[in-house]
């Protein structure tokens, strides 16, 4: 996961730390003091001095796997082509409506319009396989002197988005289509600490009497909404025979968003893709696409610096069937392979003072696949309009993991 994330997650034990005789080291990052409105800072800032920093490697390990987050296809359901007989597009034969979050190899037609909205929430519950309601981290307390000693805390975080999307696409020609996608994110996180220890001192610090700390558990909330990273595609539909078609195109993602508030990724994007399918009531597809993502805020361990996002290689295949003249039910798997990404690990980290270990994380980059599995329906109601509805499940625990994930979209072409 990206290291961001883990940075919130660790944040998320947001822990005051009092002292008798003694006052504590402000531990806000300098990068964080003046952007105490922005959710990238929103747990550092409920630190007291952390030696060495943990929270942002977390941060980044959660905040980079947000630009991986799916959009459902901008590609019609309702399918036109060119009658030469009569000179017109016209509705083809196409006997189902298409999936949902992939796309298949047919283009929409001569100038056709294809407008859509969806909606979409995420609630994340773990990373790595790590609880969000319980993340162990270890950092150090220090007193004005300098002087430092570990303490080990489990925190807890909450992460959702909600997600509305509109899409537009375009008939440039009978094989090619221009879309875009604008999202609209609404991000909410909150953090608390839950346990710690040990709690209160005397720590191992060179004083007599020994200082003594007592750390009170603190929470805080923020809820940010604005655009996302605007995404445009290219689609040019390089076969058609009998059944089979073909569509070789790219997207390009726009660095829209802002990313210290976690609505957008930080960094332009290029992910061209490969769609193969077969006509017919019962309709496999096949996608291929690699991501490559430039330098973002999000794919840094160093808070303030910059760092490439990881690069992603997707693929998926499914099948859409019309059970019914008007609807049409669509499965599909979808994986992803993610290069030098932010991890997090359990370790166990020894506290002097306990004379024991107690459960840390750590953060390293490294690679890992994704499995979900998405559940869709489309219904043509009247003409040319059509509701959708899907549900996306993950089948692993790599990365940033979210409940199952409800889409309810609503789409006319022209």
């Amino acid at each position: 996961m990206s290291k961001r994330l883990i940075l919130l997650l660790a944040s998320g034990i947001l822990w005051i730390v009092s002292a008798q005789a003694q006052t504590i080291v402000p531990g806000t990052p300098a990068y964080c003091t003046n952007r105490t409105d922005k959710l990238y800072c929103l747990l550092p800032n409920l630190f007291s001095e952390a030696n060495p920093d943990p929270f942002t490697p977390i941060t980044s390990a959660f905040a980079s796997q947000l630009t991986q987050l799916p959009l459902a296809s901008p590609a019609s359901g309702i399918i036109y082509s060119f009658d030469p007989s009569t000179k017109l597009p016209v509705r083809s034969g196409q006997e189902t409506y298409g999936p949902v979050l992939t796309d298949r190899g047919d283009t929409m037609g001569k100038h056709k319009l294809f407008l859509a909205f969806t909606y979409q929430h995420f609630s994340f519950d773990s990373i790595d396989g790590i609880s969000l309601n319980s993340i162990p981290v270890v950092f150090n307390v220090c007193s004005i002197t300098g002087q430092c000693a570990p303490i080990g805390t489990s925190d807890k975080i909450s992460f959702k988005v909600n997600q509305l999307a509109a899409f537009g696409t375009f008939g440039l020609t009978n094989s090619i289509d221009i879309s875009v996608a604008v999202p609209i994110n609404n991000v909410s996180m909150n953090a608390a600490g839950v346990n710690c220890n040990p709690c209160n001192g005397p720590y191992d610090f060179t004083t007599n009497p020994p200082v003594q700390y007592d750390f009170q558990p603190a929470a805080a909330a923020q809820s940010k909404t604005g655009l996302g990273d605007i995404v445009a595609r290219i689609k040019w539909q390089v076969l058609s025979r009998n059944r089979i078609k073909l569509a070789l195109g790219s997207d390009f993602r726009a660095p829209s968003g802002d990313p210290l508030n976690f609505l957008g990724s930080g960094a332009a994007g290029i992910k061209p893709f490969a769609a193969l399918s077969r006509g017919g009531r019962f309709s496999p597809h096949a996608n291929v696409a690699f991501q490559w993502n430039g330098k973002s805020l999000l794919g840094s361990d160093v808070a303030g610096q910059s760092a490439k996002l990881p690069n992603d290689f997707f693929y998926s295949a499914g099948v859409d069937s019309s059970i019914l003249p008007r609807l049409t039910v669509a499965a599909d798997f979808l994986g992803d392979y993610i290069s030098s990404q932010w991890r997090l690990h359990r370790i166990e980290t020894n506290i002097p003072s306990l004379n024991a270990s107690v459960p840390d994380v750590s953060v390293t980059k490294g690679n890992f696949n994704t499995a979900k599995g998405a559940f869709g329906l489309k219904l043509n109601v009247v003409k040319n309009l059509l509701l959708t509805g899907n549900i996306l499940l993950r089948f692993d625990h790599n990365g940033l993991r979210s409940n199952a994930v409800p889409l309810g979209g609503i789409s006319y072409t022209f």
